[in-house]
C-alpha cells in the first residue's frame, strides 16, 4: 500500500467519523426539543394597566370565562395547556403579568377561578 492509499483511507475515515458526530448532534437537539416538560404557566399581578401583557376581568359564572384557571401552591405544578396558574414574586420570573380591570369591557380575558385542577378542561 502506498502512502498516497493511506492517506486518502484515513481522510475518508476522519471524514465518516465526522459526519456521523453530526448525524449524532442533529438527532440529539431533535429529541431534546421534542422532550422538553409542558412549560409552566407563571403569574404576576402588576399595578398598573400599561405594564400588563394581559388584561382580565373576574366573572362570577365559570360559563362566562374564557379562561378557567386554578393556583397552584408549587411552579413544578403549573401547566400553561391546563391554565393551572403560580404567582411569582417578581415579574421577571413570570411568563404573563396581569392587571384586574374593573369591568369586563376593558379585559382581554374572562377570567374564572375554579375549585379544583380538574375543572380547567
Amino acid at each position: 500500500m502506498t502512502n498516497t492509499d493511506r492517506q486518502y483511507k484515513d481522510s475518508m475515515r476522519n471524514t465518516s467519523i465526522g459526519w456521523m458526530g453530526i448525524i449524532v448532534s442533529v438527532i440529539m437537539m431533535i429529541l431534546l426539543a421534542h422532550c422538553q416538560p409542558a412549560t409552566a404557566q407563571t403569574v404576576y399581578e402588576v399595578k398598573y394597566k400599561n405594564q400588563a401583557d394581559l388584561l382580565v376581568y373576574k366573572v362570577d359564572y365559570p360559563a362566562q370565562a374564557n379562561i378557567k384557571y386554578y393556583v397552584v401552591q408549587y411552579k413544578s405544578q403549573a401547566n400553561e395547556s391546563k391554565h393551572h396558574w403560580y404567582y411569582v414574586q417578581y415579574p421577571s420570573q413570570a411568563q404573563y403579568t396581569i392587571y384586574w380591570v374593573d369591568y369586563p369591557s376593558q379585559a382581554d380575558s374572562l377570567v374564572y377561578q375554579v375549585k379544583y385542577p380538574s375543572q380547567t378542561l
